[in-house]
């Protein structure tokens, strides 16, 4: 029986850092979770308020709980610990578990490789969600193929016409290596702005790409390109450029994180 997340069992004693050990947690939608990094450097130095877009669930819920989310932590395979995770995910009802949830796997690309290689026998294929601070290696890849991986890069209009070249190079490096490389955009329904009208033009080029993700950006109502109308949002403060964009479970969605597109 797979039990929901426990936040402080992630967390090391007297301290405020995550602890540097693997688990498996079911979150709320119904993906399990086998986070190989917990906190986000790369993403904590580049939004320094409030994570990615100023909206990190990962680090608010962190925040929350006082925890030290700027600091990047593998969490390793010792011996009791990846027992739970192997049962965890051989058991689970979906034949695929995910990587990258309150943390980048690219912190630390050969934990997350061997992690992978080490569930290989539970018939379980890995979903890995990246923005690709730091490049995988030819090696890598090789690794992860064999592996079955399908990896989602996470992208989106607010991100700089640099941090877009490279996260779609590295999309496209990925799908030329013959894994099943998905564009995970993450989509606003914009204002009319000119920062708005960019980040459109932006997006919709993403959207353009043949395997994608469409995950509708979830901001605060306080947020500021909300309160000034470059970012519209619902009663359910959900911004959404689509009506029938999937918001649901994971049982619900078709996408199952891109193991089906």
């Amino acid at each position: 029986m797979i039990k929901q997340p426990d936040l402080f069992n992630d967390i090391k004693p007297d301290t405020k850092q995550y602890r540097p050990v693997i688990t498996a947690q079911l979150n709320g939608k119904g993906v399990l979770d086998v986070d190989t990094v917990k906190g986000c450097y790369f993403g904590m130095n580049k939004y320094k308020e409030g994570g990615c877009y100023g909206e990190c669930y990962a680090y608010k819920i962190a925040n929350r709980y006082g925890i030290d989310f700027k600091t990047s932590v593998s969490r390793l395979p010792y011996k009791k610990a990846f027992k739970d995770v192997f049962f965890a995910v051989k058991d689970h009802n979906k034949n695929f578990y995910r990587i990258g949830t309150a943390g980048d796997p690219s912190h630390d690309w050969d934990n997350t490789v061997k992690i992978c290689k080490m569930l290989q026998p539970t018939g379980k294929a890995p979903v890995i969600v990246t923005k690709h601070w730091i490049s995988l290696k030819d090696s890598h890849l090789a690794q992860l193929k064999e592996v079955g991986a399908t990896i989602n890069t996470s992208t989106s209009g607010m991100d700089s016409n640099s941090e877009i070249l490279h996260r779609t190079t590295q999309l496209k490096r990925i799908g030329a290596y013959g894994l099943k490389s998905i564009n995970r955009v993450v989509t606003c329904k914009y204002g009319k702005s000119e920062w708005a009208i960019k980040c459109q033009e932006k997006q919709d080029y993403l959207l353009s790409f043949d395997r994608i993700i469409d995950t509708p950006f979830r901001p605060t109502k306080s947020n500021k390109r909300v309160l000034n109308g470059d970012i519209l949002i619902n009663s359910d403060n959900i911004s959404m450029h689509k009506e029938n964009i999937h918001t649901g479970t994971c049982d619900d969605c078709p996408d199952k994180c891109g193991t089906l597109l």
